[in-house]
């Protein structure tokens, strides 16, 4: 991998920090409920009066994310008559706009001439990703209608593991050679742009003689540039890449750290083949951040609006049943120490207090680790560090707490023994929380599973039954 770092940014580019050549576009404001309950029965009007051409003109008056955003409300036949009244980009944009297994669904219906209309207008890593969501027989059948020279792009993308920077690359990316003049270079941008339609590019990539990523260029360098200058005497050779195995929460860390909005890909040999613009990333991490919300609730990446009853209790089923054997642990523990318990009966009175106060820490605890190892402020090597630091906060609420816990049982009980009983085993289960909140995390990592699968039911199940073995386990040492 190229270690050398490039900075590039929509607001400045390059060594330099002069400012890049971006498109000047209007933001548009966000769609709000009000607009999207208008579009929505204008539409539905359209469609139930039989008005094609209305409707188209309805349609082109719209952004693709506006009509994606309602589209849901549209039964499956008033999706596809929409879809027909677009153009052909217009409709693309509209599918990209729409959650990964909704488009799974809508995918499936939607004639496979009218796909292929479609994708005559789709980028290379948005054919490639649609194709994914395909049943084998149907995504063959569209691999098979399209260009030939459009067919083979998608076909490397589709060959990288999915999840990775080669399967979320585009393949069409501007380079010229070192050896080239900026004349002769800009003639040779004009031309490639023109054949493969590319409107969205801020810097040039270098190569050398062999295809090996040698720099880059920022377009407004290359304008200033003398006609007759040698590409590799302006080039910058300091350039972030990718290799196309990288997983892409590793690329949207890079992109991030380094505020780019193009990162070069390359393969094993440091050829360039593709590039990832800042888009993609956003993608990226709105994927990443609703599966990891959706972990940390026990229901995996389940989506809202188009998951099926079943397939909903197939996702959250074992995460429950988990909860439920450790649920049935604790109750194994509390009968084992039924003799203890019915000689002082106010001990129960405790337990759930002693288990709130160890699960809310270690909740606290691996929230904070995993948060870091996504945005890359926490690294393994930490452990340590992290878990001293941790204990040092533990120790100090453990005691804070334990302390009020003596004052107010003590007022409340009138039992001295039960008081300190119950604040030593609380500060006890702070601490062990911090430990088990720190390790997990980091041990699911180290063995190369997602560190968020350790919150939720899993590290509150955990917490439960450890806080009740402390509790009990210190009272039977304690009084008995």
């Amino acid at each position: 991998m190229i270690l050398a770092v490039f900075v590039e940014s929509t607001t400045r580019c390059g060594p330099d920090k002069a400012p890049c050549l971006l498109p000047h576009t209007k933001p548009k404001p966000p769609v709000m409920e009000e607009s999207k309950q208008n579009l929505l029965e204008t539409l539905r009007n359209h469609l139930e009066t039989n008005q094609p051409d209305q409707l188209r003109s309805l349609c082109a008056e719209q952004e693709g994310v506006e009509i994606a955003s309602i589209f849901h409300m549209l039964t499956l036949e008033e999706q596809l008559v929409v879809l027909e009244r677009m153009e052909a980009d217009q409709a693309l944009d509209v599918l990209n706009n729409l959650s990964e297994s909704y488009l799974d669904n809508l995918l499936q219906e939607i004639p496979l001439d009218s796909l292929l209309h479609y994708f005559k207008k789709a980028e290379p890593d948005d054919a490639a990703y649609m194709i994914s969501l395909m049943d084998p027989e149907r995504g063959l059948d569209v691999l098979n209608g399209m260009a030939p020279l459009a067919r083979e792009e998608v076909k490397v993308l589709l060959s990288y593991a999915e999840g990775t920077a080669g399967r979320i690359m585009d393949p069409d990316v501007v380079r010229v050679r070192q050896s080239q003049t900026v004349e002769a270079a800009i003639n040779h941008i004009r031309y490639y742009v023109e054949r493969v339609g590319m409107d969205d590019f801020f810097s040039v990539f270098v190569v050398d003689s062999h295809g090996h990523l040698a720099g880059e260029i920022p377009t407004w360098k290359m304008l200033l540039a003398d006609p007759q200058q040698l590409i590799g005497d302006i080039m910058n050779p300091d350039v972030v890449a990718v290799e196309a195995e990288l997983g892409q929460e590793e690329v949207a860390h890079m992109v991030q750290d380094h505020d780019l909005v193009t990162l070069a890909v390359v393969d094993k040999h440091k050829q360039l083949i593709g590039r990832i613009t800042v888009d993609d990333v956003v993608d990226v991490i709105g994927e990443e951040h609703a599966e990891d919300i959706g972990r940390l609730a026990g229901t995996g990446s389940e989506e809202i609006l188009t998951i099926s009853i079943w397939e909903s209790l197939r996702v959250r089923t074992p995460w429950l049943l988990f909860a439920l054997s450790g649920l049935f642990i604790s109750a194994m523990i509390l009968n084992h120490y039924i003799a203890l318990i019915s000689v002082l009966p106010r001990l129960a009175f405790f337990v759930p207090l002693v288990m709130a106060m160890g699960g809310n820490f270690g909740i606290q605890s691996s929230s904070l680790v995993i948060r870091g190892l996504a945005t890359g402020e926490v690294q393994l090597q930490d452990y340590w560090t992290r878990m001293g630091k941790e204990l040092l906060v533990s120790i100090n609420i453990g005691l804070l707490v334990a302390l009020i816990l003596v004052v107010g049982i003590q007022i409340l009980t009138g039992s001295h023994q039960i008081a300190l009983v119950v604040g030593f085993s609380t500060f006890s289960a702070v601490g062990v929380s911090a430990i088990i909140g720190i390790s997990i995390p980091m041990g699911l990592k180290r063995l190369g599973f997602d560190p968020a699968m350790a919150t939720g039911p899993f590290l509150t199940t955990l917490n439960d039954i450890l806080g009740i073995v402390v509790y009990l386990s210190i009272t039977h040492l304690l009084l008995f």
